[in-house]
């Protein structure tokens, strides 16, 4: 055989030497490993290429990533972490329950656990921005739609009412469906946020850090009205896994959001030391130079504020209780539907559904036992208007209730106003102990302005039992409603009798 003639790709020593074009392949070669090397350094090299012979390699341009520092629910120590943001010039957004924001402090009063209006119109004014998480921090999940929507709609019309723009909400304990999502944007929303689909760190007794999650929200979200998030921020997160959460989102870019509670040094499980919190800002302002800015929720998502959607509650006639005769019962089978216990002081209180009614199959029975003080009651659940009963400011109301009672008892009667609050408003006398059924009826004074909702209950007052059933509840006409009415009917026989011939001859016109 012959051997083979040296030449290119033959393997002689000599392969390259006489061809220039070989020659100048090698040359594009080498230029384009320059430019490459050039590109990285622009663009930036992944996270594994860390360190070339044990030096760190700094990024000339990290990819852009967006940090949103949030706050749930409104406490009134939030407002000193506003501060501390306020001094690194940076903005978060404030999720508040509207019914839950405290009125200002008079001469004397212990200082509210929430933040006032005051306080929220002036985070507003310093560019931090107010969002929506219900009208008084209901687990949306176990309401019924109509319910929920009350919850999500009336407390944006709130808030907006008090002069804020909200845009932006946050489903309570990160709790949404399909649903609630929907409720959210048919309320004027442009985005919601969740919690838990982003990857957390790795704590102290936190399990569920969702180790397979991204590490970063999308910009922009795949889903607005369920936008994700990292676990609550809680005090086993220390200084590090704060920045840990922030420098491991910024290896992919992205939409980070950071859910706080409490700024405090009690240790509570919500809560970090604002000396933390004071350093992490200070630590996170100073990565712009990095590609990561902190923004509002508001800014990430974009988009107009939208009109004011208020769920209102068509109006009722008759008896205005629902499930009065309590024969339906929750899905626990422990207490009838739109009914809760209620109750204070020192003593034992239980309850019990007998079959011994006065009409249908079912009764309720409270008891006290070893008491000392206080009282228990059985009221209609004290909600937005799904089961609480819907009422007019300056109407009076008739309450019913058929008792047997070991001992005196009486009406005890709340009122909730516009904005979700509930609050006591009156009793009525006591009624005698009976052992047969007596009915306990009671006409309330008119319902004050403001207020939009009413629930009500007899109580036990002392050691002993008492059982309830066939509750009411209608308007009471009052003498002025009644001389009303009596004016209407008088103009309608009048008009039919005698003005109608004359509007006839055209004379009545």
């Amino acid at each position: 055989m012959h051997d083979p003639p040296s030449g290119p790709g033959n393997g002689g020593p000599d392969r390259d030497r006489d061809h220039p074009l070989r020659c100048r392949t090698d040359g594009m070669a080498a230029l384009l490993l320059v430019l490459l090397m050039v590109c990285a350094s622009v663009v930036g090299m992944s996270p594994a290429q860390a360190a070339v012979d044990g030096a760190p390699v700094v990024q000339a341009s990290a990819p852009r990533t967006i940090v949103s520092l949030t706050f749930d629910d409104g406490n009134d120590d939030q407002f000193e972490a506003a501060q501390i943001m306020n001094d690194h010039d940076l903005k978060g957004t404030f999720y508040v329950s509207s019914g839950l924001l405290a009125d200002e402090p008079g001469s004397g009063d212990p200082p509210p656990t929430t933040m006032t209006v005051d306080q929220v119109r002036t985070l507003q004014d310093e560019g931090h921005e107010i969002g929506g998480h219900t009208a008084t921090h209901n687990n949306l999940t176990k309401l019924v739609p109509d319910e929920a929507q009350r919850q999500i709609c009336r407390d944006r019309a709130t808030l907006i009412d008090l002069g804020l723009r909200v845009t932006s909400f946050a489903y309570p304990f990160g709790a949404s469906t399909g649903e609630t999502q929907r409720l959210a944007a048919a309320c004027g929303y442009n985005s919601a946020r969740a919690l838990g689909e982003i990857r957390s760190p790795a704590v102290p007794g936190e399990d569920d850090i969702c180790a397979g999650c991204p590490v970063a929200e999308t910009m922009p979200p795949a889903n607005p009205f369920r936008t994700k998030a990292p676990n609550q921020v809680e005090n086993t997160w220390t200084l590090e896994d704060l920045q840990k959460t922030v420098t491991t989102a910024e290896t992919t870019g992205g939409w980070l959001q950071l859910t706080f509670h409490h700024m405090d040094d009690t240790g509570n499980e919500l809560s970090i030391p604002p000396s933390v919190f004071e350093a992490f800002t200070a630590w996170i302002a100073e990565r712009a130079a990095a590609g990561t800015v902190v923004r509002t929720v508001d800014q990430v998502i974009g988009g107009p504020e939208k009109a004011v959607v208020d769920a209102v509650d068509p109006p009722r006639a008759g008896n205005l209780v629902r499930n009065p005769g309590l024969e339906t019962l929750d899905a626990d089978g422990n207490l009838p539907a739109c009914w809760q216990q209620a109750g204070f002081g020192e003593n034992e209180r239980s309850f019990a559904v007998r079959g011994d009614a006065r009409t249908g199959d079912v009764a309720a029975q409270l008891s006290l036992t070893d008491y000392v003080n206080g009282d228990a009651k059985l009221i209609p659940t004290m909600d937005l208007g799904t089961c609480s009963p819907t009422v007019e400011p300056t109407r009076a109301y008739e309450l019913g209730v058929w008792y047997r009672s070991s001992g005196e008892t009486q009406f005890e009667i709340y009122v909730r106003e516009r904005d979700g609050t509930w609050s006591y408003w009156t009793s009525s006398p006591a009624f005698p102990p009976s052992d047969e059924w007596a009915h306990a009826t009671f006409i309330t004074d008119t319902v004050p302005e403001g207020v939009d909702g009413i629930s009500f209950g007899l109580n036990v007052m002392g050691a002993g039992t008492l059982e309830t059933d066939d509750y009411s509840l209608e308007w009471s006409v009052g003498w002025w409603d009644y001389l009303g009415r009596g004016i209407d009917v008088m103009w309608t026989r009048l008009s039919a009798t005698a003005l109608g011939p004359m509007e006839n001859l055209g004379l009545g016109r």
